[in-house]
C-alpha cells in the first residue's frame, strides 16, 4: 500500500498537512528545505487547480441538465409536430409527397388493430403556476397500442380549434391560455401512427379566478375531423 495516498484529493490533503512538519524539521529528517519548498509550491498548484477543475465540472453538471432539458422539450415538440403531418397526410389520403417533403418515413400498411377509443371523463386541478390540469378516460379495444393523444384548444366560442400539444398520457397542462378568457373548449382525439379514434371535446368556464374553473360541457366533438 502507498504511503502517499493514490487518489488526487486525498493525496493533496496529505502532502498539503505535511509540507510546514518538514520545513521546520529539514534536515532533522533527511530533506533538503529548497526540495520541500518546490513540494509546497506543487502542492500549492494542484490545490489551486483542483478548485478550478471543481467549479469546472459544477457548471458542467448544470449545463448538462440544461441540454437533456432542451433536447426533452425538442423531442416533445417534433413528435408532436410528426403527428400533426401524419394527421394532414391521412386527411389527403396518405400521398407519399407529403412524407417525402417532410423527409419522415411513410406509415406501415394499416394491420388488423381498430381505431383507439374515445377521451370521456374529463376533470380539471389547479396548478400553483395558474395553469389547469386535465385528466381522462380512455378505453381502447384490444390490440391497440402506443397511442398518444392530440388535443386542440378553442379559445372562445365560434373560433377554430388550434393544436395545441400531443400528449402521451390521459392528462394534459395547460398554463398558456390568456387571463381574460372565460369560456375555453378543447378537443381531444386518441391517435396510433395509422389511426384515429372519435374525438371529445369539453368546455370550460372561468370565474373570477382559475379555481373557479368549472368544467360545464363534455362529450362527442360534433365534428371531429374540422380545425
Amino acid at each position: 500500500m502507498s504511503t502517499v495516498p493514490v487518489k488526487a484529493a486525498d493525496a493533496i490533503a496529505w502532502v498539503d498537512t505535511r509540507v510546514p512538519v518538514w520545513s521546520a524539521a529539514g534536515l532533522a529528517i533527511g530533506l533538503d528545505p529548497l526540495e520541500v519548498g518546490e513540494l509546497g509550491t506543487l502542492t500549492s498548484e494542484a490545490k489551486t487547480l483542483k478548485t478550478e477543475w471543481e467549479t469546472a465540472q459544477a457548471l458542467a453538471d448544470a449545463k448538462g441538465v440544461d441540454y437533456r432539458a432542451a433536447v426533452k422539450a425538442m423531442r416533445s415538440k417534433a413528435s408532436g409536430q410528426v403527428t400533426q403531418i401524419r394527421g394532414f397526410a391521412r386527411s389527403k389520403g396518405n400521398p407519399p409527397s407529403i412524407f417525402s417533403a417532410a423527409q419522415i418515413p411513410l406509415p406501415a400498411d394499416p394491420g388488423p388493430a381498430p381505431a383507439p377509443g374515445t377521451p370521456e371523463g374529463f376533470k380539471r386541478q389547479l396548478l400553483d403556476n395558474g395553469g389547469l390540469k386535465f385528466t381522462f378516460a380512455c378505453d381502447h379495444p384490444e390490440g391497440v397500442k402506443a397511442v398518444t393523444y392530440k388535443v386542440e384548444r378553442q379559445s372562445a366560442p365560434q373560433t377554430p380549434f388550434e393544436f395545441l400539444l400531443n400528449a402521451k398520457k390521459r392528462e394534459f397542462e395547460d398554463s398558456s391560455f390568456l387571463g381574460s378568457s372565460t369560456v375555453i373548449s378543447y378537443r381531444v382525439t386518441a391517435q396510433t401512427s395509422t389511426k384515429d379514434g372519435l374525438a371529445s371535446s369539453f368546455t370550460v368556464r372561468f370565474g373570477a379566478s382559475n379555481e373557479q374553473a368549472t368544467i360545464i360541457a363534455q362529450g362527442p366533438a360534433v365534428d371531429s375531423q374540422a380545425g
